[in-house]
């Protein structure tokens, strides 16, 4: 009599690109993922103004923003069974957890598409859904959580996400207004559609629509719109908060949609979108309650001197960034253009609180990429900013506030 015993799993370990643990039947995979990226800022000699303390100049000559940032250091790991998938991800360099968590959610295949319950990023505009591992600038625009919905980037809740006939992506989430670590409080829901007629590498076309609704409550994170200017450690100015009129009603609530295009020929990337957001009760005129609305847009081209092409990542449906095909990397230069502005301003109506006529902020950013190798990439910012908010009551010139800074990356991943 024999007896043969053969292992139920078996298991290979791959190091080539991030760290990964497979097994030969296919049906599980985990992989292990880390990114750390460190900046450091140079700031103009741009004077304070006391006459505008809440908008505008307000670097002092002793720059104290000056010098290093570490701006990442994620550590992730994401794992498949069968059908079943979950994302584990914190940031130490956010603070303390659980505020540091970014990702953490479970997901099975149900129906044509993929349902999600945990922590992640709604399902928003390209620019937004995009790594940052792989956004062309340092910062990313006002139509994302940089701007249009500050601070929410990450919250709890579920969603359902797909793709139809491998052309018409389509995403729907219900969620609270809230992070891992607080109460789950307040409520949002919105949805997704975009549409790739052609996805070659190096030609691709992409169409996309958004929308969503904020209902904060006390206990929520607010439903805001702060535009931050001259990178991640410039200056902040709040374009409107829900909310922060008073009066009987307490409305407080963020409704936006959003609209995007872009498209891939060969070396170059063209890419924008356009967001318009109305925010409830931002402010009172004669005691009454006013809302507000803003409206936020860019424009940005990025170009591979070197001849890569940007990759399409149709599961997101946004752009990834490619392997250089040369021994000295990949050199990609880039420019966008960005506006954010209240267009609900006046000297009667303040919800900008600045008490000017216009409430706008402008950044024109050139970047210089170099991915030396896969995995590390250094990047090379210069904005020029400008703060427009028209006149005051006292005088009819209109005011504009300038600030220019230079911000430096070095980014480490896998």
């Amino acid at each position: 009599m024999g007896i043969t015993i053969d292992p139920v799993f078996a298991f290979t370990f791959e190091t080539k690109g991030s760290p990964t643990i497979k097994s030969k039947d296919g049906n599980f995979a985990m992989v292990f993922g880390a990114r750390a990226h460190l900046d450091v800022h140079a700031f103009n000699d741009d004077k304070s103004n006391p006459a505008y303390p809440p908008f505008g100049s307000q670097v002092p000559n002793s720059h104290p923003e000056d010098g290093f940032n570490f701006r990442r250091g994620y550590t992730d790991v994401t794992a498949r069974f069968y059908d079943l998938s979950f994302k584990f991800q914190n940031d130490f360099a956010a603070g303390t957890f659980p505020g540091s968590l970014r990702e953490a959610w479970v997901a099975a295949k149900l129906g044509p598409g993929q349902l999600m319950i945990g922590q992640f990023k709604p399902f928003r505009s390209m620019e937004e859904l995009t790594s940052s591992n792989e956004i062309t600038m340092m910062e990313r625009p006002s139509t994302t959580s940089s701007g249009i919905y500050s601070g929410r980037q990450w919250m709890m809740g579920m969603g359902y996400k797909g793709i139809f006939a491998d052309q018409l992506g389509y995403a729907v989430d219900i969620m609270s207004v809230a992070h891992a670590g607080m109460p789950i409080a307040g409520a949002s829901y919105g949805g997704r559609l975009f549409w790739v007629p052609f996805a070659e590498e190096g030609n691709t076309l992409h169409f996309g629509f958004s929308c969503s609704r904020d209902d904060p409550s006390s206990e929520s994170l607010p439903a805001k719109v702060v535009d931050v200017y001259g990178g991640r450690r410039g200056i902040s100015k709040s374009l409107g908060i829900a909310g922060a009129g008073g009066g009987p009603s307490g409305a407080d609530s963020q409704t936006t949609w959003e609209v995007e295009a872009a498209y891939s020929i060969g070396p170059v990337t063209l890419q924008g979108e356009y967001a318009n957001s109305r925010l409830d009760n931002t402010h009172l005129v004669a005691g009454g309650q006013k809302d507000s609305t803003i409206q936020a847009y860019y424009v940005q081209a990025g170009w591979f001197v070197t001849g890569e092409r940007s990759i399409y990542r149709k599961e997101r449906g946004a752009f990834g960034k490619p392997k250089p095909i040369s021994k000295w990397g990949a050199l990609e230069l880039a420019v966008r253009y960005d506006l954010a502005e209240n267009m609900s301003q006046s000297l009667a109506a303040d919800p900008c609180g600045t008490g000017t006529s216009k409430c706008q902020v402008q950044i024109i950013t050139l970047g210089a990429n170099w991915y030396v190798r896969q995995g590390l990439r250094f990047m090379l910012n210069y904005y020029m900013t400008e703060a427009g908010i028209g006149h005051g009551g006292n005088s009819p010139t209109d005011r504009r506030d300038n600030l220019s800074v230079i911000s430096f990356r070095t980014q480490l991943s896998f």
